[in-house]
């Protein structure tokens, strides 16, 4: 018999046993970063506990990670409540921590983030901004998804043989009871020398859809014994999925892949600062889901697996060679500086969260009758967040269409287009600089990314 969840118990989520950490974590350790440069350490733990298993409701807590519900119906939905399949069947899963080696560097921020399935588990968010968090003093945590327990036994028998996990969806639990161990501090928590002042679950693309469907599904009903949240504030990127109104700041960052795949302009809802449903919503013209944004450093140091990763059953694959083919000629790789947005969106959440300072309004993306997108005469996105190589641009950034999506492109403009748009390189030049200084103004970007644009102002454009 099914058991309906409805509010948090009394006690609170439970905490989980955490043991750890890990022998030699950066050396022996699967999929563990080098953090050395950083001057941060990493470090693995087994997490044991027990967790609810629910009927699954996204592709991020399905066996078959194709399935879904239809996000489009996302936001027309009655209840978010979950039904329990199973109550607190036993798991053991695995986190690595990136922290501060001096415990006065931690900025009193942690990042929570569940793993991609691809390669045994990726850790998306990490992977793309790691210089910042470093930079920041940020602690980040990985939680392993239950889907990569296979690929993490298989490569390391002796270290992760224990990984157990009755069902996908037990990620959830696991979730919210490594978020209330962090808060819990004390001798048990692996950040117990870290005074932790507020607490963000994030994600990108698959891990953007976890971080989503914890907050509509069970931010409400798994609290701390005092009735706090669990996280203090949600950064949902690269994702289609509707985001409700909760009881702490939300941002949705989407890139123009994905603001309106499998029906996600029917998720789209207004800025808000009230209380209970603090929310923005930022769609970046012309950002690709796949991108060749530039790097945020000093960044880490990528992994390289001991053996080849098994690939959990049923993950969608996508051809990049087969949809460039439909790219115009003269395309080279989106280069927008997606990146810089992500910088801005978690010190601008870090500011909701810490002193209540909201962040700025984006323009949505225009779109046509059908949902597409709205472009100019020249090829790029009307509306939407601009960034400078948009507000001033030198070349047309599009993404693919259909099931390639996910992919994008940028075609240089041609002499003659460049001489009737800025005159001169000089003019363009100087165009581009009074954009970039006046994004920083407005907050969309920070000083030192807006450096590396002026230092990187295309020099060999054609005029």
């Amino acid at each position: 018999m099914a058991l309906l969840i409805t509010t948090a118990s009394a006690a609170g989520v439970p905490v989980p046993m955490a043991e750890g950490p890990l022998v030699d974590s950066a050396r022996q350790g699967t999929l563990v970063w080098n953090v050395d440069k950083l001057g941060y350490v990493a470090e693995e733990y087994l997490i044991s506990g027990r967790a609810d298993v629910f009927d699954a409701v996204a592709m991020a807590d399905a066996v078959d990670m194709t399935a879904r519900d239809t996000p489009k119906d996302m936001a027309a939905r009655d209840s978010y409540s979950r039904v329990v399949l199973k109550a607190a069947e036993p798991y053991i899963t695995r986190i690595i921590v990136y922290r501060p080696e001096d415990p006065a560097r931690f900025s009193g921020n942690v990042v929570v983030e569940t793993a991609h399935p691809l390669q045994g588990g990726l850790a998306i968010v990490w992977s793309q901004i790691s210089g910042y968090f470093a930079q920041h003093g940020d602690i980040y945590v990985g939680i392993a998804h239950p889907v990569t327990f296979a690929s993490l036994r298989a490569s390391n028998p002796s270290r992760y043989g224990q990984l157990s996990a009755v069902d996908p969806t037990q990620l959830w639990g696991m979730i919210a009871q490594v978020g209330a161990l962090i808060k819990a501090g004390g001798s048990a928590s692996p950040l117990r020398r870290f005074q932790v002042k507020a607490l963000f679950l994030t994600g990108y693309s698959y891990t953007g859809v976890a971080a989503t469907t914890f907050a509509d599904f069970h931010h409400e009903s798994v609290r701390l014994a005092d009735g706090r949240p669990i996280f203090d504030g949600y950064l949902s990127m690269a994702n289609s999925m509707y985001v409700r109104p909760i009881d702490v700041p939300v941002i949705r960052l989407m890139t123009q892949s994905d603001f309106n795949s499998f029906g996600g302009l029917n998720n789209r809802r207004p800025d808000s600062d009230a209380p209970g449903s603090r929310f923005r919503l930022w769609e970046v013209a012309g950002a690709s889901h796949l991108n060749a944004s530039p790097v945020i450093e000093p960044a880490a140091e990528p992994w390289i697996p001991a053996a080849a990763m098994l690939e959990p059953p049923n993950l969608p694959h996508f051809s990049a060679s087969e949809c460039s083919k439909s790219f115009p000629s003269g395309f080279g790789p989106n280069t927008l500086p997606l990146n810089y947005v992500m910088v801005s969106a978690f010190e601008h959440l870090y500011a909701w969260v810490r002193s209540g300072t909201p962040p700025p309004h984006a323009a949505l993306i225009a779109t046509n009758q059908d949902g597409s997108v709205k472009t100019d005469s020249n090829g790029n996105a009307i509306g939407g967040l601009r960034l400078p190589d948009i507000a001033v641009p030198a070349a047309s950034y599009g993404t693919g269409a259909g099931s390639c999506f996910l992919f994008g492109y940028r075609q240089p403009y041609g002499a003659a287009l460049m001489k009737s748009l800025y005159g001169t390189r000089a003019h363009y030049v100087a165009e581009l600089s009074a954009e970039v200084r006046s994004q920083v103004r407005q907050g969309w970007l920070r000083a030192q990314e807006a450096a590396k644009i002026e230092q990187a102002v295309p020099r060999s454009e054609a005029f």
